[in-house]
Parts: C-alpha cells; sequence; structure tokens
C-alpha cells in the first residue's frame, strides 16, 4: 500500500467508504440500472440494501411496509400493501428489486408499489 493510499484510507468518511462498498456490490448483483438513473413509470430492476423500515398506517384500514433502499447513486421508496412485515425483509438487507417507478414527488424519491423482489446474501 502506498502512502497516498493510506492517507486516502485514513481521511475518506464511513459514509463514504460504505456508499462506495454498496456501489460495488450493487454492480456485481448484475443489474445494469442504478437508483439515480431510474425513469419514472418505466419498469426497472435495481439492486441495494434496505436503509430504513417502517409500517405506514393507511386510511383505507390496512398498513403499508415501506423500505427505503440506497444502492450509492440515489435513494427509492418500496412500499408493499396490505402488509406489516415480510420475512427477510429487515434493514440491511441487500436485494433486487423491479417495477415501476412513479414520478419522484415531494420526496424527491421514485417509489415502487408492490415490486417484484429478490433477497441477496
Amino acid at each position: 500500500m502506498t502512502l497516498k493510499d493510506l492517507l486516502k484510507k485514513v481521511t475518506t468518511s464511513q459514509d463514504a467508504v460504505d456508499r462506495e462498498k454498496l456501489l460495488e456490490f450493487c454492480a456485481r448483483s448484475g443489474v445494469t440500472t442504478t437508483i439515480g438513473a431510474m425513469k419514472p413509470r418505466e419498469e426497472a430492476t435495481v439492486a441495494g440494501q434496505i436503509a430504513s423500515l417502517r409500517v405506514v398506517p393507511s386510511s383505507h384500514g390496512s398498513p403499508w411496509l415501506e423500505a427505503t433502499v440506497q444502492d450509492g447513486t440515489g435513494c427509492l421508496v418500496v412500499l408493499w400493501t396490505g402488509r406489516r412485515r415480510i420475512a427477510g425483509i429487515r434493514p440491511g438487507a441487500r436485494l433486487i428489486v423491479t417495477g415501476r417507478p412513479t414520478p419522484a414527488g415531494h420526496t424527491g424519491r421514485p417509489t415502487l408499489y408492490n415490486p417484484v423482489y429478490e433477497l441477496l446474501g
């Protein structure tokens, strides 16, 4: 390891290191679309990691499970309607999701409703 590499390693923030590792993982997954490159209403498949998870009450009575997924290029909201939990869906889990994103609304993040998903190891 050169001195330049060592200095870069010491001065780089943990968030930047984590983002770089996530980008590398997503690139190895074989998925070619990134969250940052998703287009509204066009089917896309992206790989990423669940950053946060919450149950959102619905005005119709049944809750929605909401996950925020990151891939290092952006964030995506994934909503499963009528669900409180799904086995394997937890913060830190890595997955591939496929669906048609809605346009980014007031949150600035695209949203997938009831996507097809695959958990990754």
